[in-house]
Parts: C-alpha cells; structure tokens; sequence
C-alpha cells in the first residue's frame, strides 16, 4: 500500500513539475516577444529589402535569392551557403582572390541536386562537381586566409583544379576547397576596438571564408548617391557584393547605414560590427574581368567616402560603402521585408 501511495505522489510531482516548466516556458516565450515587440516600437522604419546576394564561392559570381536563412556562419538557400568555397594556391598555401585573378569575377557557380557547378563565361566552358564525394574523400588541405588565420578545407579535386587554370590562365597550383564545420579553423569575424568607434563591441563570428564577417549591407539610395556622382558611367550592385541590400525609404539620406547600430528583419536581429572598405576588386568588370581604365568606382568613393578623422589610420586611402554586421538571433527574411533599425551617435 505504502509503495501504491509512494508511486501516485512520485507520478503527481512528475506532473506538477512538467506544468511548471510547460507554464515557465510558455511564460518566457510570450514575454521576449513582447519585449522584442515593445523595442520595435523604439526602433526606426528605415526601408526594405531590395534583394539577397550568395557567393557560394569566395570572390566569383554571386547568385540572387528571394528568401534566406540567416545563420551566424552567414546566408542559406536550400544547397547554396554563403563562401562555402574557397580557391588556394597550394604552393604557397594562401588562398586567392579577384585581386590575384581578376578573371574570377567572370566564373559562375550553381549548386542543384548535390552537384557544384562552375561556367566560365570567357572560355565557355563548365565543370560538375559531386559534393558528397568531396566529403567522402576527405582530401583536407590547411590554408592561410584573411589576415593570417590559418584554416583547413575538402579539397574538391584534380579535374576542377585544371579547369580553373585554364579559365584564369595561369599554370600555378590552384585548389577549390570546401569549408566544413568539423575541421580546424583558426578565423573568427572579430572587430578589434581600433577598427570602429562603435562601443561597445558585442561578440565574435565563427565564419566560413568570408573576408570580416558573416553578412554584407548596403543601400540603393548609397549606390544611386554614387553613380549620380560618377556620371559617366554606372555602377551595378554585382561590383560591391552585398549579401543584403536593402531599399530605403524616401526619407533616409544616403549612408544612413553608417548609423544603424542594431538591424530588425522579421525575427532576425542584425548588429552594426565595422564600414566596409573597398577595394580593387569594385573596379573589376564581371563580364569580362578587366579593370575599369577610368579608375571608379574608388576614384570618386575616395573624394567623399574615406573613414572618419579617427580611423583613418586604420583604413588609410580605402574608402566605405556599405557596414560589416553581425547576427545575434537567426532566422528567414526575404524580399520585400521591412527593415528597422536603431541608431547611434558616430558613424561607422
């Protein structure tokens, strides 16, 4: 009898504790959605987004998505995830860039069924690439990225490795790797404090090998400032590769992004980590992978856009457009989303 009665009590604080933690859980959901309700109220409507941007492969052709899964290792379309490939030189263990080989940019990848492809649209020519055999083989490669973090990547074989040096024409060792999650990776997207006068810095980025962080934003009405101011020739969004470029409302001025301090998208919180700089890479035809002989878009980006008095010790003669952020709470967004924002006091 005493056991029966010692087995009801057991089942019933079994129960009552399941309420409270059902209750507790309950509880605390309903109250972050109110509190995340109640500072969108304090927050600033500041436009929607125009389009998302992937580069599967590290400074080659991005590819336009209508919805994305923002993770903290970047965007997310179905197979398609944000420098998910890199290009190295094995012999000198570095990976490369447009800035290395400006005939990059003209290589388009796609991603469908498990399959990498990669056209040259200079040679005309393509190659497949099966992932899962590149994680079946696990051929692991270390290599030195941005700013000597060294990482290790799949390498993706000798076929694709020849149809790069052809479609570059160099005759120098070039590998395709795959990032993995499960292997070395030195890198993390960290804002040291001389690199923006935004206070304070909140936390760090594991990233896949994306240069200084895991996401990309700009404007269209900083991008129209810029080629109003160019004139003679037009700026596409292809040559600054956003990963979030985002329609402003009529009544933001242009680089109003340098202000934004925390970015709303639905449920997705974006945090402001650093301006982005440019580079040569902006002045880089895609098409045919040639620099522009007039010098822009950094010829007149350096008349107006250079880094505050402070910083430009930092970032020298390479001017901003567009801010580096970070994500503190995943999840999908897509075109036509609206934007909040909350602001701060300096820029960048």
């Amino acid at each position: 009898l005493y056991f029966i009665i010692d087995k009801y009590q057991l089942t019933m604080n079994i129960e009552k504790s399941l309420i409270v933690l059902s209750l507790t859980a309950i509880s605390s959901y309903i109250i972050i959605k109110f509190f995340n309700k109640e500072k969108k109220k304090k927050l600033h409507n500041v436009g929607k987004i125009h389009s998302l941007y992937i580069y599967p492969i590290k400074s080659m052709k991005g590819i336009e998505v209508k919805i994305g899964e923002c993770t903290k290792r970047g965007l997310k379309c179905g197979e398609l995830e944000d420098r998910n490939f890199l290009v190295m030189d094995e012999s000198l263990k570095k990976y490369v860039t447009a800035k290395d080989y400006k005939k990059m940019l003209t290589i388009q990848p796609s991603i469908k069924n498990g399959i990498l492809n990669l056209y040259s649209c200079l040679t005309q020519k393509d190659i497949n690439i099966v992932i899962d055999d590149v994680t079946e083989k696990r051929h692991i490669i270390k290599v030195e990225c941005y700013e000597k973090g060294i990482c290790e990547g799949l390498d993706c074989g000798d076929d694709v490795s020849d149809f790069l040096k052809e479609a570059l024409g160099t005759s120098n060792n070039l590998r395709l790797i795959k990032y993995s999650s499960s292997l070395f990776n030195q890198r993390k997207a960290i804002v040291h404090k001389n690199q923006t006068l935004n206070y304070p810095i909140k936390k760090d980025h594991d990233v896949q090998y994306q240069d200084e962080g895991p996401f990309m934003i700009m404007t269209t009405n900083s991008l129209d400032d810029l080629n109003n101011k160019i004139k003679d020739d037009v700026m596409s969004i292809e040559r600054f590769r956003p990963t979030i470029m985002i329609e402003c409302n009529e009544n933001i001025s242009p680089f109003n992004e340098d202000y934004w301090n925390d970015i709303y998208v639905e449920d997705v919180k974006f945090y402001h980590m650093k301006p982005c700089t440019r580079c040569v890479i902006t002045m880089i035809n895609s098409n045919t992978g040639s620099l522009s002989k007039n010098g822009e878009p950094l010829k007149t980006l350096r008349t107006y856009r250079l880094s505050p008095e402070k910083l430009r010790k930092v970032y020298g003669e390479s001017p901003v457009m567009g801010v580096v952020v970070g994500i503190l709470n995943g999840g999908i967004i897509k075109e036509g989303d609206t934007v909040y924002a909350s602001y701060k006091n300096l820029p960048c």
